[in-house]
């Protein structure tokens, strides 16, 4: 992909990620014959890896109208994992009424034009284009948390993660505009009037001349900014970015590169705050 330029995320604020990589776990059963058929069913599910959350309970059923547990409910994976389609993890999410964004209702509730057809973004090779690209659709309504938990779920990483990265890009304000420029730069979104224009929009942030076809999407709907941005970042993962498979498997390292572009400049500070949110989880302290 030569002659493609290193692009940076945003230019505004800079968070921390967090979720730790790992495999499932399975179940063990207490009799010899199902001993057997165990063996069997993690023999398969060694050969798969894709994100799954843990089973409801009834106490958690008790009480959805308070903030996600303190580590969630989905977890990362590296290069390789086997992804769940947006329709699965619709349908096991943790549903809750907490819901610290009442602001965000309207763009939760926006979906794009469906099927969405976006033209290649030049930052990512054939692979991606032809693998990920088709599954962005921004096409799921919920709370603010749900859609986390959602397009986390959809792109194999965990929810806590994302949560972090969303505090650090726009305090889970949908309507946050940043990344200001003069509008001599010629960035400025079609038919804005203002000087400086804002160029980076939604939960994460999505600087949009760097993603041809995403805009206005990724102001107007919660759930595309972030399945569009994960997506680029399983992209990273995968090693398909401009820069070759420098970043496979490194989920820091493209947590970062989301902000900076690549390994360098800002980088580590930004990886770093966003560790420290994951930490820090203050989502838990806000009032729903």
């Amino acid at each position: 992909m030569t002659g493609i330029r290193v692009y940076p995320r945003s230019g505004s604020r800079r968070p921390v990620a967090s979720g730790a990589v790992g495999k499932p776990s399975m179940r063990r059963t207490g009799s010899r014959a199902s001993a057997r058929v165990v063996a069997s069913v993690v023999a398969l599910a060694s050969s798969l890896v894709v994100a799954v959350p843990s089973a409801t309970t009834p106490a958690e059923a008790a009480t959805r109208h308070l903030p996600p547990r303190p580590n969630g409910y989905f977890h990362t994976f590296g290069a390789g994992a086997t992804l769940p389609t947006g329709k699965w993890c619709a349908d096991h999410i943790h549903r809750s009424r907490w819901e610290p964004r009442s602001d965000n209702r309207v763009q939760n509730r926006y979906i794009v034009r469906q099927p969405v057809h976006l033209p290649d973004n030049g930052a990512f090779n054939h692979a991606w284009q032809v693998k990920y690209k088709p599954r962005i659709t921004g096409n799921f309504r919920g709370t603010t948390d749900e859609i986390i938990q959602w397009a986390s779920c959809k792109w194999g990483f965990g929810d806590d993660l994302t949560r972090a990265r969303a505090v650090v890009e726009s305090t889970w304000r949908q309507s946050t505009n940043g990344d200001f420029e003069s509008r001599s730069s010629g960035h400025c979104t079609p038919g804005y009037r203002g000087n400086p224009c804002p160029t980076s929009f939604g939960l994460m942030q999505s600087r949009w001349y760097y993603r041809p076809g995403t805009y206005p999407g990724t102001k107007k709907s919660t759930a595309f900014v972030l399945d569009s941005a994960l997506a680029e970042t399983r992209g990273c993962v995968e090693g398909m970015m401009w820069f070759g498979s420098e970043s496979r498997g490194d989920v820091w390292g493209c947590v970062g590169i989301w902000f900076s572009g690549s390994y360098g400049s800002g980088y580590g500070s930004y990886v770093a705050h966003v560790k420290s949110v994951v930490r820090s989880k203050p989502w838990r302290r806000w009032p729903g």
